[in-house]
């Protein structure tokens, strides 16, 4: 034997971890299912996206290779509770997402990787970042929305890399002065901010800033001192008034100060003239604007809407960039003021007291876009016709009983709208609107559709639901189509019968989306189940007895409503729906749950509420995607015992007024859990521990119960803002703490009563012993198991 063949036989392979170590000494799984190369064919991303985790293999942090050639990681969608200080070993790392995971904090060491330049942990429990996240030098952008954050590190101003910093939707009540010499954008909207901090920094950096979904009452005078500010948006606050140095922010091109209670515009705001371009301030209580609204040169977007404006100053018609001007749902009698904005090209006046559409709006030359819904309204004048450049319009909600010829005869309409009007004709001839994309009639007196819309080739959405029509001609481009509330009838020999024709080879074979309700049916169409593209089905307000089994031909059905029907039972074929995300079969008589249900693997809402359900399914363990369980108003006497808490994505959980009488399983995993709802059940008490878990918990509502007692942990719920204990045996069973849980949130725990009681019940359960059939599909489902590892055996 050589010596070159003995020295090769006797080199052994390389590490997976530790010096030395390489990627191909990783385990198969984790190279196969979680490292890909990215495009260049060097650089690796990590992905453990979706992969039901608890936590990361240990070869990621120790492997040299991997460490060395690692730039993206991907982890969200997971149960991740904490992130190792060893994350740092990635010291090439760009990019890294946590996002929807459990973490309650991350390492000081992300700090220390030089080349991080965007970090993702929206949607987690972390209560505080990195006092030294600054001294991340690459770091640029930083989303942390949706976490418990109650305040910002001191230093974050010192950072010279940071563009865009995400923290919305947290529990922050002020932020420091430092975050004005940030040179970037700040999203500080959805917390709890009441007061905005003097402007006291040198030379303020901050460009771009969003406070909406606030608290805030009060705006400083220093304000002025912004002088990089370009954006800003105050909307959803409570502010009483605007100080008049907000018109000394030179550059400010972009204002919104929406939904809040202002009264009145200080005049000194039009002193933005040659910097504002975006102006919002709709949902007030403003009834006049400032009269020098003119200066106002570079402006060209206006939302005046839902105020209490009667006329707008003569000086409007001297804006010359305006290009779009809503003022819809306030008091305007007259438009006269719009046609002489010869720039306009979009124009809202809908929700006012507009009785006529003045003859001179032909001028309009540029006028893309015209809302006059919801006037009263009576005549449209022939002229409407000729704007030539007019694309949109919208005359749905007022009192108009003849569309003019003229419609479409010189235009490129794409969308009309002439919805809850008095029509009771359409012109004959509809070839003139050949360039239609979206015509909607509904609520009207039309009793037929004119045979020249079949001619209409760009149509794509169609809605003449509440009219008269026994029959109609359908053009064969729709993918959205609405028929719903009108006499049509069903009869297999009308070959003129949209329910006949809907399938045919020839006819809708594109459609997406289909609602038939209040028809009558008491059948869905046969014709329905040859739509292969059918994404949403709406066949609710019928008198179906069944979906029957050719459902499952729907194979890309997304949304399924078939609420308020006659209903009795669920076909077993419903789990061949693989791309379901919404189903609502409220309002039925359905008595027993179908276990198919819970293999919908895509589903997201699911509402059966107001049937007749005993009981549930023990296994809930594949709706992983569910974010929505309705099951109130039926008769479950008891809730599931063995997996509904691997519904880590679940959001709102109602199951008002049945008659459960304990919350048997436990709430591990329902960290996302938002919205619970049992009112008006059996329930005497409340888990103690596993209340805490729910981290996330913002309404509580066990109103009209049994309950004696709350656990203590119910006062420290971090999240919780609405809490409803009303109508229960609560006399001396109130938390210690229970007083400082109304301070921070709306609490309603009156009509307490000792003699309040419930009737005994019986009480089946589920078998404890499950069919062969029902032991397989007990099994843990593929890519929930986990290896010894730590990480998955195989991907979701």
């Amino acid at each position: 034997m050589s010596k070159r063949f003995r020295r090769k036989k006797e080199e052994k392979p390389p590490p997976a971890t530790g010096p030395g170590s390489k990627i191909i000494a990783l385990p198969e799984p984790l190279k196969k299912s979680h490292i890909r190369r990215m495009p260049d064919g060097k650089k690796v991303f990590l992905s453990f996206g979706t992969a039901n985790m608890k936590s990361l293999p240990i070869e990621i942090y120790d492997n040299e290779e991997l460490s060395l050639l690692s730039v993206k990681f991907n982890a969200e969608n997971n149960r991740l509770k904490r992130l190792p200080k060893s994350i740092e070993a990635l010291h090439n790392m760009e990019n890294i997402n946590v996002r929807n995971n459990n973490l309650s904090a991350f390492p000081a060491s992300l700090a220390k990787m030089k080349k991080l330049k965007i970090l993702d942990v929206t949607n987690n429990n972390i209560k505080r970042l990195p006092p030294a996240i600054h001294k991340s030098t690459a770091l640029q952008t930083l989303y942390a929305s949706k976490n418990r954050l109650r305040t910002l590190p001191k230093n974050i101003g010192k950072s010279n890399s940071l563009s865009h910093v995400d923290v919305s939707y947290n529990i922050i009540r002020s932020f420091k002065k430092g975050v004005y010499d940030m040179s970037a954008f700040v999203n500080l909207s959805g917390n709890r901010i009441r007061d905005i901090p003097n402007v006291s920094v040198k030379k303020p950096q901050i460009k771009k800033l969003d406070l909406s979904y606030n608290t805030i009452t009060f705006i400083p005078d220093s304000v002025s001192k912004l002088q990089c500010l370009t954006w800003l948006d105050l909307s959803h606050n409570s502010l009483d008034e605007v100080p008049p140095q907000l018109g000394q922010v030179k550059y400010l091109n972009y204002l919104d100060i929406s939904n809040n209670h202002l009264k009145a515009l200080p005049d000194e705001i039009c002193a933005l003239g040659y910097a504002l371009t975006t102006f919002k301030f709709a949902h007030n209580e403003i009834a006049v604007l400032p009269d020098d609204i003119h200066r106002l040169k570079k402006l060209e977007e206006l939302d005046a809407s839902h105020n209490e404006i009667e006329f707008l100053p003569t000086s409007t018609k001297d804006l010359p960039c305006i290009l779009s001007l809503n003022v819809s749902n306030n008091i305007l009698k007259s438009m006269k003021f719009a046609v002489t904005l010869m720039t306009l090209e979009h124009l809202y006046v809908g929700g006012n007291a507009i009785e006529v559409v003045p003859s001179e709006i032909k001028e309009m030359k540029s006028l893309i876009t015209l809302d006059i819904s919801d006037n009263g309204i009576r005549d449209m004048p022939d002229c409407i016709g000729h704007l030539k450049a007019l694309k949109k319009l919208n005359i749905a909600k007022n009192k108009i009983s003849i569309l003019p010829e003229s419609v479409g005869e010189e235009q490129v309409l794409t969308s009309l709208d002439i919805s809850y009007n008095r029509l009771a004709k359409l012109p004959q001839d509809l070839r003139k609107l050949r360039n239609l994309e979206v015509f909607h009639m509904s609520h009207n007196e039309i009793a037929a559709m004119p045979k020249s819309i079949e001619y209409l080739y760009q149509i794509y959405s169609l809605d003449v639901s509440s009219n008269g029509m026994t029959e109609l001609n359908l053009p064969k481009t729709l993918t959205n189509l609405n028929l719903s509330d009108n006499p049509l009838t069903v009869n297999p020999t009308d070959l003129k019968s949209p329910m006949v024709v809907v399938g045919d080879k020839d006819h809708l074979k594109t459609l997406t989306r289909l609602v038939t309700t209040d028809l009558q049916l008491d059948e869905i169409p046969p014709a329905v189940f040859n739509l292969r593209f059918l994404e949403h089905l709406n066949v609710s307000k019928n008198h179906l007895k069944s979906l029957t089994d050719n459902i499952k031909k729907l194979k890309r059905l997304q949304e399924l409503i078939a609420s308020n029907n006659e209903i009795t039972e669920i076909p077993i074929v419903i789990d061949d729906l693989k791309q379901l995300k919404y189903m609502d079969v409220s309002y039925n008589q359905i008595s027993v749950f179908q276990p198919r249900i819970v293999k919908l693997f895509s589903l997201e809402t699911l509402i059966m509420s107001h049937n007749k359900m005993v009981l549930l399914p023990d296994d809930f363990g594949d709706l992983n995607k569910l974010m929505l369980l309705d099951l109130s108003h039926n008769e479950i006497v008891t809730f599931p015992k063995d997996r509904i808490d691997v519904l880590a994505s679940l959001k709102e959980l109602n199951v008002n007024e049945n008659h459960i009488d304990a919350f048997t399983v436990q709430f591990p995993y329902l960290y996302r859990l938002q919205i619970l709802r049992a009112a008006g059940n059996d329930l005497k008490a409340m888990p103690t521990k596993d209340m805490l878990r729910m981290q996330s918990l913002e309404v509580l509502d066990l109103s009209d119960n049994i309950i004696e007692t709350l656990p203590e942990s119910i006062c420290k719920l971090p999240a919780i803002r609405e809490v409803n204990v009303s109508d229960n045996r609560i006399m001396n069973g109130f938390p210690k703490a229970f007083e400082t849980l109304k301070q921070k949130a709306n609490v309603k725990a009156d009509q307490q009563s000792n003699y309040k009681s419930r009737i005994d019940r019986d009480r089946p359960r589920p078998h404890d012993k499950a069919s062969p059939k029902n032991k397989r599909n007990k099994k843990t489902p593929k890519g929930f198991r986990q290896a010894k590892t730590g990480y998955m055996s195989a991907p979701l």
